[in-house]
């Protein structure tokens, strides 16, 4: 049996979509937002911007997001096919991780941008998608 599977990815969420089933799996983030620090307050006569603390958190928010996606990608380790979609960045920082693996590079079909959809339009797409990739003879 093939095992293709549907990715719909953002920020907050992946929704996992094999194809064949009704049922869509959910991996939430679970990211702290940004901090974005108002302005600089000055200490011992200098202006301090905030610019360690600011590193630091946004050190934290990329080592949460790749904790994010080795998550993902763990789940996708199991799919013969697999299919990315999404409204930003996430599916491009998505695939250049999985680019660093040779094994799920190759099963890598398509990467598409697509809006939100509701839980049934991502399984309509999904098996569409796939369907059009069975019935096409070179696979595009």
């Amino acid at each position: 049996m093939n095992r293709e599977l549907g990715l719909w990815i953002d920020h907050k969420q992946a929704f996992l979509i094999w194809s064949g089933k009704k049922k869509v799996d959910v991996i939430p983030s679970n990211l702290e937002p940004r901090a974005h620090p108002v302005s600089g307050a000055r200490i011992g006569g200098r202006y301090n911007q905030h610019v360690d603390s600011e590193l630091r958190l946004n050190d934290r928010y990329n080592q949460q997001l790749q904790k994010f996606y080795e998550k993902v990608i763990e789940v996708l380790q199991s799919a013969d096919s697999i299919f990315i979609m999404g409204p930003g960045e996430a599916k491009r920082e998505l695939t250049k991780a999985l680019e660093q693996r040779k094994s799920l590079k190759q099963r890598l079909v398509k990467v598409e941008t697509a809006d939100k959809m509701t839980m049934n339009q991502m399984i309509a797409y999904v098996k569409e998608f796939f369907t059009r990739q069975a019935k096409s003879p070179n696979g595009q």
